[in-house]
C-alpha cells in the first residue's frame, strides 16, 4: 500500500512540475515584433493579429522584420488599433496557432473586435491556424480575416472549414465574421497552372464586388510600401495614391491587376508579400467599416 501511495505521488509530483516548466515561446516580449497588450482595450476600435515576414533579399535583421511589420500594421491603420505581430523564427502550422492562441488567451478581451491579417505564405499558415483555435465567432468580436493570395479555395470549401464557427466567405463590403481572399495576377503576367481555379473565391478590394465589375485606380485609396534599400529611414515608407485598377478574371479565378511594375516584386505573374501593400488604403477602410457594422448591430440587437 505504501509503495502504490509513493508511486502515485511520484506521478503526481512529475505532472504537477512539468505542467509548470511548460513556458510558452510567446511569454516573453523578445518573440513579439509588435505587442500592444499595454493599450487599455477600449481605446481601440479593433485588435490587429498581424502574420508577416520581409520577402528574401530584403534582408533578415530584426529591424528589418520590425519595420515590414509596421508598414504593414501601425503605418497603414493608425492610432486606435491595437497591434499584434509575433515573431515566429519557424513559420509552420503549430507555431503560428500557438501565437494566435497565445493573443486569444491572454490579450484578447471576449468581445472586443479583432481582426487578422497576412498574405501569401503567411496567409496560408494563417488559415490553417484558425481552424485548431476557439473564439473565431461574431460573438467574440471576430470581424474579419483579410487573407489575399493565400491558396485557392471555393466559398463553399470555407464555409465548410469554419462550420462550427459560422464563419463564411466575405459577399460585400459590409458582411462580418467573415474570410476575405483574392488571387492577385498582374499585368496579365502567365501564371502557373496551379494557380488557376475557376471556382476560387475572389473579392475585389476596390469595390468588394465578387463579380467581374471592375475597380478603377481613382477607388484605390492608397498604396504603401516598404523600401528598405533606401538609405534615409524617412523614405522608406512610400505611398502612392489612386496606385492601380483591378477586375476578377472569372474563368482563371484571379483578380487581375493593372499597375506600374518599379515598386513591385513579382514572382511567376504574382506579387511578392505586397498585396496588403497595394490596397492598404482600401483595406484599412473597409475593416473599420465591418466594424462599425458589427457594433450597430450589436446597439441593435440590444434595444430590440
Amino acid at each position: 500500500m505504501k509503495k502504490l501511495f509513493y508511486l502515485l505521488f511520484v506521478v503526481c509530483c512529475v505532472w504537477i512540475f512539468s505542467g509548470c516548466s511548460s513556458v510558452s515561446p510567446y511569454d516573453y516580449g523578445v518573440n513579439w515584433l509588435i505587442r500592444e497588450n499595454d493599450i487599455p482595450q477600449y481605446y481601440s476600435r479593433f485588435d490587429l493579429f498581424y502574420i508577416g515576414k520581409a520577402p528574401a533579399g530584403y534582408g533578415d535583421t530584426h529591424d528589418i522584420q520590425f519595420n515590414w511589420a509596421k508598414t504593414h500594421t501601425n503605418d497603414i491603420f493608425g492610432r486606435g488599433v491595437r497591434v499584434f505581430v509575433p515573431e515566429i523564427q519557424t513559420p509552420d502550422v503549430k507555431n503560428v496557432t500557438a501565437a494566435l492562441e497565445y493573443y486569444l488567451e491572454r490579450f484578447h478581451k471576449p468581445g472586443h473586435p479583432f481582426i487578422l491579417l497576412a498574405e501569401g505564405r503567411g496567409a496560408d499558415l494563417l488559415y490553417a491556424a484558425m481552424q485548431n483555435v476557439d473564439g473565431l465567432t461574431v460573438k467574440n468580436g471576430f470581424i474579419a480575416a483579410y487573407l489575399p493570395d493565400m491558396q485557392p479555395k471555393t466559398a463553399a470549401g470555407i464555409e465548410d472549414d469554419f462550420y462550427w464557427e459560422g464563419l463564411k466567405a466575405a459577399a460585400n463590403a459590409n458582411d462580418y465574421g467573415v474570410i476575405i481572399t483574392w488571387r492577385s495576377r498582374i499585368n496579365n503576367e502567365k501564371l502557373e497552372k496551379s494557380a488557376e481555379n475557376k471556382d476560387a473565391c475572389n473579392i475585389n478590394p476596390l469595390n468588394w464586388k465578387t463579380d467581374n465589375t471592375p475597380g478603377t485606380a481613382q477607388e484605390n485609396i492608397k498604396a504603401v510600401f516598404y523600401m528598405p534599400e533606401h538609405k534615409n529611414i524617412f523614405w522608406r515608407k512610400v505611398e502612392v495614391k489612386n496606385f492601380c485598377g483591378a477586375v476578377i478574371d472569372p474563368e482563371k479565378g484571379v483578380l487581375d491587376i493593372h499597375c506600374p511594375l518599379p515598386l513591385l516584386h513579382i514572382v511567376n505573374g504574382r506579387f511578392t508579400n505586397n498585396c496588403i501593400s497595394i490596397f492598404a488604403g482600401n483595406i484599412v477602410a473597409n475593416a473599420n467599416r465591418r466594424t462599425q457594422n458589427l457594433i450597430k448591430y450589436r446597439e441593435w440587437k440590444s434595444v430590440k
